[in-house]
């Protein structure tokens, strides 16, 4: 009764984010482990994508690098046995950059459109923000993936830091950055205080 009652004293609005968010996590994760992550069903393209546009950008700064990506499998980071399947990027024969599926984005992907299918808005900006969105943010993983490349071939002591920091936190901007456009639409913060006196 008492967490009923301080529950009810949350602002709707709020409430509604919460509960939203909660089922659309439950959901995806769900379907995610049991039917997609099995067979690669989003992870495969997605890991390809980034892959071809990573080998297309290099070589749109240097045609004579011969840069290609190609699928391979690679040991598994962190302490796991066995083998995991990348889009390995080289030029020539020579080995640059391994993408594994957990650098494709996808969860990135998931928690971008997420947060702006819990918030209010109508269909179409949510459509537009979410499209243009995903857009944006595979583009950036691309450049990302670029910029790892030319760092290792350059700068090869900025790698780690390049890698775990540096464009993570970029990626991560320009994420917060497009929210930060969502939510400026003057129909959001007019749907917030209306919701929030009822």
């Amino acid at each position: 009764m008492i967490r009923s009652t301080r529950f009810t004293r949350i602002p709707r609005p709020v409430r509604e984010f919460l509960w939203k968010a909660t089922i659309l996590f439950v959901a995806w994760k769900a379907v995610y482990l049991l039917f997609l992550l099995p067979g690669r069903v989003l992870d495969k393209p997605l890991t390809y994508v980034i892959g071809k546009g990573t080998a297309a950008t290099l070589s749109l700064f240097n045609p004579s690098g011969n840069y290609n990506a190609i699928p391979a499998m690679h040991p598994k980071g962190f302490g796991n046995e066995g083998l995991e399947p990348v889009m390995a990027i080289r030029s020539g024969q020579t080995g640059l950059l391994d993408i594994a599926d957990v650098c494709n984005g996808l969860e990135l992907l998931i928690l971008y459109a997420g947060l702006i299918l819990c918030l209010p808005a109508t269909r179409k900006r949510k459509l537009a923000y979410i499209i243009g969105g995903i857009i944006g943010i595979e583009i950036l993983n691309i450049i990302r993936c670029t910029g790892l490349v030319l760092i290792y071939l350059h700068k090869p002591e900025w790698l780690d830091f390049s890698h775990h920091y540096l464009f993570t936190f970029v990626v991560y901007a320009f994420i917060f950055w497009l929210w930060y456009l969502f939510s400026r639409d003057p129909e959001f913060a007019k749907k917030l205080k209306l919701d929030a006196t009822t």
